[in-house]
């Protein structure tokens, strides 16, 4: 047997370990094997089919100069900037509100009303927002004008300038039932001996929460901002279904446009190599937040 502790630990454990063995046969087919398939064509001038030649680095030469790609990074750095705002404080001012709930039956009613929308389809809430921003039928101008303010109306998914912002602003008031719950898991793990210290040492509401609160919930504050992230980067459905990238390429985002070179012009190579930057662009993102972000320190 090797002198080595952790294949020690694991030979111990082998028993254990067999039980795992399934699941990555699952993951070696349906994710490393892939990823590495990507890797290679990457190298290749390939449409999926007849074409297939070595190309070297030459995909990822024309990535860093392809403009269109650049202006879907730009769009997704603004609809990035926008969701690290919205999930930054909604989702989090909701979960204080449930979890400072006196009346324990009050509580869990609200938490299930907050988790509920997570049952429904993402296609179906898409849909739905595709009603609030139709041009002349739908909610948002209804309500414009409405309210008198009949020359704020836009096509807002059908105008360059308003359909960017139109993604930014879809799902209002963007309190996710995922991140409702990670907030609120990280609250419930504070000890009630700390919010008793802190009543006795006459906190206030916002002391306590700049001061007990947020310090204690920085690990749960980092996933999100993680999540948000690989997200926004992984963007692509939201897109597809309310402007298609469009118009132009006002909305356009990295894996839409991924999506379209492989699939609309077959350009299965170079959509590989755009899915090798998108993969190393999330790994150094995820790096950065956690090198700059610290967790939560653990108490004795």
């Amino acid at each position: 047997m090797s002198s080595n502790p952790l294949l020690r630990k694991i030979w111990k454990s082998k028993h254990a370990y067999l039980f795992l063995l399934p699941v990555f046969a699952v993951l070696g087919t349906f994710k490393y094997g892939p990823f590495l398939v990507a890797l290679q064509k990457s190298l290749f001038e390939w449409n999926g089919a007849n074409i297939d030649r070595f190309v070297g680095i030459a995909n990822f030469v024309r990535v860093a100069g392809d403009a269109s790609f650049l202006g879907s990074i730009r769009n997704v750095g603004i609809l990035a900037g926008g969701a690290l705002v919205a999930h930054l404080t909604f989702p989090l001012l909701a979960a204080l509100l449930v979890f400072h709930i006196r009346r324990k039956r009050l509580a869990e009613w609200a938490r299930v009303l907050f988790i509920l929308p997570l049952i429904v389809p993402s296609i179906v809430v898409i849909k739905i927002w595709t009603w609030i921003y139709a041009g002349q039928n739908g909610l948002l101008n209804a309500l414009l004008k409405l309210l008198g303010l009949g020359g704020l109306t836009h096509s807002w998914l059908g105008e360059s300038a308003t359909s960017i912002w139109a993604l930014v602003f879809y799902n209002f008031p963007w309190i996710g039932g995922i991140y409702f719950l990670i907030y609120l898991a990280g609250l419930m793990t504070i000890p009630s001996e700390l919010f008793e210290s802190g009543s006795l040492d006459g906190m206030n509401v916002w002391q306590r929460l700049v001061h007990l609160e947020l310090p204690l919930i920085r690990s749960q504050v980092r996933l999100v901002v993680m999540l948000v992230l690989i997200g926004q980067l992984q963007n692509f459905e939201l897109p597809l279904i309310l402007t298609g990238g469009g118009p132009g390429e006002s909305s356009l985002t990295p894996a839409l446009y991924l999506y379209d070179r492989a699939f609309t012009f077959n350009e299965m190579g170079y959509a590989s190599a755009l899915g090798i930057v998108l993969f190393a662009a999330i790994l150094l993102l995820t790096i950065f937040v956690q090198k700059a972000l610290k967790p939560t320190e653990t108490m004795d």
